[in-house]
């Protein structure tokens, strides 16, 4: 071993490569080498920090075709720097990219609330996929000669519904309509057929974050039969299991969890905190126990050290619906036909009456 060569030798000390008379050799020369001990500790550092994740053998690669580069090319004047000031700079400057690039990344993915608290509706900035959809249901639509309802503006934020009644009525989380800065000019929800229906709001709450809209469409239906599930009026026993289907992305998700405390946020009687997966886009996802029963409303996750999933409880649903205007009183299910189906014939009816909103401001 070319104990002159402190990169190689640091790669062969973590990887246990030397012999007992090195290591021997190695400690002496720390000891009574700072400037040595001190490049020899850095290198460390890099080196550790590029294995784990995978990147040393393409780094050493390309310095490998820098030197030879740099070996070919003549100047008139050449200063050399040691090697180890060319490798720790490069390596430095690696990792401080990577980094810089993962923090603007995940700055930039959502707008927080609070340090451990954040709304998982999804604000959307690159509109061309919506763009893109919108035209193929045109051109779909000519070509079936349907007449669609087509968005007037670029969606700016996404969230996920349910249906509480078949004819038109649905929830979703309020901060998807209103994230603080405002409402949309206008909200529509988007069927798992692709198809478009505008909706309007017909009560909410700030406080609980709920809200409660209407498809505008006269006639309209979510599907063929009525709502199969039903809103649970007392809160769940701790340790339940549940799933949750909602949209954050294009096509219908599924995961599942259990209750991890039956109270959310900081105590938050209203809530439930869980252990279950969930994304920005399912903000307003059901949350269903093992029966169908509809338990509560997706609205917030936790850092990612705490992983912890709230979703505001049914009881203050029903609340909300008891409060709703004049001439919009709901008749809610009684029967849960979800109860004796499997968890896939579960997850297949929801399909049904789970969708997509989305909110357009100019």
């Amino acid at each position: 071993m070319n104990t002159n060569n402190n990169w190689e030798l640091a790669e062969a000390y973590l990887a246990g490569k030397l012999s007992s008379q090195e290591l021997v050799e190695l400690k002496s020369r720390r000891e009574t080498d700072e400037v040595f001990a001190s490049e020899f500790n850095d290198n460390l550092n890099l080196i550790s920090s590029l294995q784990s994740n995978g990147s040393q053998k393409r780094f050493r690669a390309m310095l490998s075709d820098i030197h030879k580069e740099t070996a070919a090319t003549k100047t008139r004047r050449t200063i050399q720097l040691p090697a180890h000031f060319w490798r720790t700079s490069a390596v430095a400057a690696t990792v401080a990219l990577m980094t810089s690039f993962i923090s603007y990344s995940i700055m930039n993915s959502s707008k927080k609330s609070d340090d451990n608290y954040t709304n998982i509706s999804n604000t959307v900035k690159a509109i061309a996929n919506d763009q893109n959809r919108l035209k193929k249901i045109v051109q779909d639509s000519v070509i079936n000669k349907k007449s669609p309802i087509v968005p007037t503006s670029d969606v700016r934020r996404t969230g996920t519904g349910f249906a509480l009644t078949n004819d038109g009525y649905f929830v979703t989380a309020y901060h998807v309509i209103n994230d603080g800065n405002g409402e949309g000019d206008s909200v529509y929800i988007q069927s798992n057929d692709g198809i478009y229906y505008k909706a309007f709001v017909v009560n909410y709450s700030a406080e609980s974050d709920l809200a409660i809209l209407k498809v505008e469409r006269k006639n309209f239906q979510f599907a063929k039969n009525e709502v199969p599930y039903t809103l649970a009026a007392r809160k769940a026993a701790l340790g339940a299991q549940i799933y949750t289907v909602g949209y954050p992305k294009e096509d219908i998700v599924y995961s599942e969890g259990y209750i991890s405390a039956r109270n959310g946020y900081h105590g938050n009687s209203k809530q439930y905190t869980m252990e279950l997966p969930a994304g920005h886009g399912q903000s307003g996802s059901p949350v269903i126990d093992a029966k169908g029963n509809v338990l509560g409303i997706l609205t917030a996750i936790s850092t990612p050290k705490e992983s912890n999933t709230y979703a505001v409880s049914t009881d203050e649903l029903l609340d909300l619906i008891e409060k709703m205007p004049t001439g919009n009183k709901l008749r809610l299910p009684k029967n849960n036909k979800l109860s004796r189906m499997s968890r896939e014939e579960q997850i297949s009816k929801m399909e049904n009456y789970t969708f997509s909103v989305k909110v357009y401001k100019k």
